[in-house]
């Protein structure tokens, strides 16, 4: 969904306002449907022009052009992308102690959920890798409402290497896998890479071996297994509880 090499489309009201309130430097214009109905997309708007970003008003046919299928609840923006760092520039046991990374996590849905827990329990970083795995764009932003504009992201080619070198700084690197130990037999307290596989996949072996430990939550429904995001959240609350 790019507008030129240097812009993409985020949509919604969440996302937008997230990004508003902390980069509004990066919008360049927002293009909304006129509506009389006050509420948190005109507080948006009204936010927006406070700062001097350009609006734009447009009809829904304009909206649903670029976002076809979508609801984009009446507001999308051209921005510019976020920049995606390195690995080794988040990588920082002292003031990052919790950080995780995605095994071919490829749907965006799920992605953006995992980032919405991820900031909410105050992870500080988040490893993706080039190849078949979701990347921060308009579906992301909306599902994460947001808060893949404010997670720093990194981006490396190999996962393996990557949490090696991790594990090289001074983390532990625990992976989620149904054959894992009890949360409650990991020490949580240290600097972590909590490793997500994808949805109904799981880890990767190669990746199973890359880990310090594998983690399970216990389960005592009938339903097996719980969906990634789900999951990670869980995760993420167990080990910040023993952080902070």
């Amino acid at each position: 969904m790019r507008n030129t090499h240097e812009e993409t489309i985020l949509y919604g009201v969440n996302s937008l306002s997230t990004l508003i309130e902390h980069a509004p430097e990066r919008v360049k214009r927002l293009l909304f449907i006129k509506k009389t109905k006050l509420g948190a997309r005109e507080t948006l708007l009204s936010r927006a022009e406070a700062l001097g970003i350009e609006l734009v008003e447009a009809k829904e046919r304009q909206l649903n052009h670029y976002l076809p299928d979508v609801q984009h609840q009446g507001v999308m923006a051209f921005v510019t992308p976020r920049a995606l760092q390195g690995w080794e520039d988040i990588l920082s046991p002292e003031t990052s102690p919790l950080l995780i990374a995605a095994d071919q996590v490829t749907d965006p849905r799920n992605f953006g959920a995992i980032l919405r827990s991820a900031e909410a329990f105050g992870v500080q970083g988040v490893l993706i890798t080039s190849n078949r795995c979701a990347r921060p764009g308009p579906t992301v932003a909306r599902t994460s409402a947001g808060a893949s504009e404010l997670i720093p992201i990194a981006m490396e080619t190999n996962l393996s290497a990557s949490l090696e070198t991790a594990k090289g700084r001074g983390y532990q690197v625990i992976g989620a896998a149904m054959e894992g130990k009890p949360l409650s037999q990991v020490d949580w307290s240290i600097p972590t890479v909590i490793v997500i596989g994808a949805e109904g996949k799981g880890l990767r072996s190669k990746t199973m071996t890359r880990c310090d430990e594998l983690v399970a939550i216990p389960m005592v429904g009938q339903i097996e297994s719980l969906n990634a995001s789900v999951a990670a959240s869980i995760l993420f609350y167990e080990a910040t509880r023993h952080q902070h």
